[in-house]
């Protein structure tokens, strides 16, 4: 055989492998799950449930009692916010993050935000646009009342049906 039948012989088998390698679903061939397929919007896949707690005293020991739809906060009242989220969808999710803003008139307390397993917990001073552990005004730490946003960054996947939840703490000023 010469030289030039070996490399084309090559090439044949270069481009058969080509035309029936791709033939193999692509999932079948790095050994992953097939991608799962959602019609719904995620605004309709993750449901979200927000609930406010008034601090109280009862028998000189706090309590968070539920705020009714009527009633009023002053300052310094403290208010628990506990966040409910749970995948509805037929598919599990990815790298979920929860957003939530601090009202205006309201500070949030320093440490009070409950981690999740699996996600980050950040701050933003700046409206949202960024975030991180430890936002700074300079070179200096930001005080916990300059926060305006709180996000919890997940890394990995949610599964279906889940349900996590997460509360944290604000000063009506």
């Amino acid at each position: 055989m010469s030289k030039f039948s070996i490399i084309a012989l090559i090439g044949v088998g270069t481009i058969a492998t080509a035309f029936v390698y791709p033939q193999v679903p692509a999932d079948a061939r790095l050994r992953k799950p097939k991608a799962c397929v959602d019609p719904l919007p995620i605004a309709q896949r993750v449901e979200l449930k927000l609930k406010a707690d008034k601090k109280e005293m009862e028998n000189d020991k706090p309590v968070f009692k539920p705020i009714a739809e009527k009633s009023s906060v002053k300052p310094g009242d403290i208010i628990k916010y506990t966040v409910i989220a749970k995948n509805n969808g037929r598919c599990p999710l990815k790298n979920l993050i929860l957003k939530q803003p601090i009202p205006r008139g309201t500070n949030y307390l320093k440490d009070s935000a409950s981690t999740i397993d699996g996600a980050e917990l950040l701050f933003s001073i700046d409206g949202g646009k960024t975030f991180s552990a430890q936002p700074k005004i300079g070179t200096e730490p930001a005080p916990p009342s300059a926060y305006n946003y709180l996000r919890w960054k997940f890394s990995g996947w949610m599964s279906t049906k889940k349900e996590f939840q997460t509360s944290y703490k604000l000063q009506v000023k």
